[in-house]
């Protein structure tokens, strides 16, 4: 049985990390973090959608037309009618356009990051924080791939934010590890062998001359990561806790009903102990097998 119950959290663990390391769940993580998954949404400064793509965004994407006031998002300019959307209306209501829209624009994205030579930080540790291929593209979707620059040439020392005050370096974390194969063409995540100086500066990081492969996503992390923020021990806990509970009630129920019995004379004392006692042995082997 223990042997059979490791196998199923085994296969079940492996799973999980195979699934949360793909390019769909990164942009799952991502709808959930800028809109909670609602495609109709628009915040405070004209962002739209799942994504929360401003005019910049779209213009790259190619669903709009750069207008007098490109930085600002209030939609009086015009749209191309790329994959039937002419207005901001046709936009939000559209889900899978704008899971098209926001793939189109990471291409883009990462072309600058790529033209710019910043995908060479990949592998290093910056601010603390193990630089990916997704977690680059999340960071310059937050400020911008000349904040993700700022970021990166200063060696961490400048930590740009959004207009909600969120660093850089938080959607650098969070979406650290994913697979972004159908933008990046790479499957794994590591550093670029020789040495590269993108800024030109004393501040700038040099990768290291030694190119380290590691998976994108460890089971733990790709655990936490899909569940929103639980992780597998945490889970864990509270399944054998669950389950502690119910073997209690179990032997309680067990005990009253020996009691009952031997009250009406059906079962010796002795029979009624036995049964207890057997009982609360089957309870502790199955504790035991359930909290290792």
């Amino acid at each position: 049985m223990k042997q059979t119950r490791q196998l199923i959290i085994t296969l079940f663990i492996s799973g999980v990390a195979w699934a949360a390391s793909e390019y769909s769940d990164y942009l799952a993580a991502l709808s959930a973090r800028e809109s909670s998954s609602n495609p109709t949404s628009v915040n405070k400064y004209g962002y739209l959608g799942s994504y929360q793509m401003g005019e910049s965004a779209l213009i790259d994407a190619g669903y709009y037309l750069k207008d007098n006031t490109p930085d600002t998002n209030d939609w009086k300019g015009t749209w191309t009618g790329k994959n039937g959307i002419h207005n901001k209306a046709d936009f939000l209501a559209n889900a899978a356009v704008q899971t098209q829209a926001i793939k189109d624009y990471n291409i883009k994205q990462w072309g600058y990051i790529s033209n710019l030579g910043l995908d060479h930080y990949v592998g290093q540790t910056i601010a603390g924080i193990v630089m990916t291929e997704s977690g680059l593209l999340a960071g310059a979707h937050l400020v911008g791939v000349g904040g993700l620059k700022t970021f990166l040439q200063s060696n961490g020392a400048q930590i740009p934010s959004d207009g909600n005050k969120t660093a850089i370096t938080h959607y650098i974390s969070v979406f650290n590890g994913y697979n972004l194969a159908p933008i990046t063409g790479n499957v794994t995540a590591g550093g670029s062998a020789g040495p590269v100086s993108p800024g030109g500066g004393n501040n700038s990081v040099q990768p290291s001359a030694l190119t380290v492969w590691q998976p994108l996503i460890n089971p733990s992390t790709a655990f936490t990561n899909s569940t929103g923020g639980v992780s597998y021990q945490e889970l864990k806990t509270a399944i054998q806790s669950i389950i502690a509970i119910l073997l209690f009630l179990w032997i309680a129920f067990v005990s009253w009903s020996q009691f009952k019995m031997w009250g009406a004379n059906s079962i010796s004392i002795m029979a009624m102990k036995s049964n207890i006692v057997r009982a609360t042995a089957l309870m502790m082997l199955l504790l035991f097998i359930f909290m290792l």
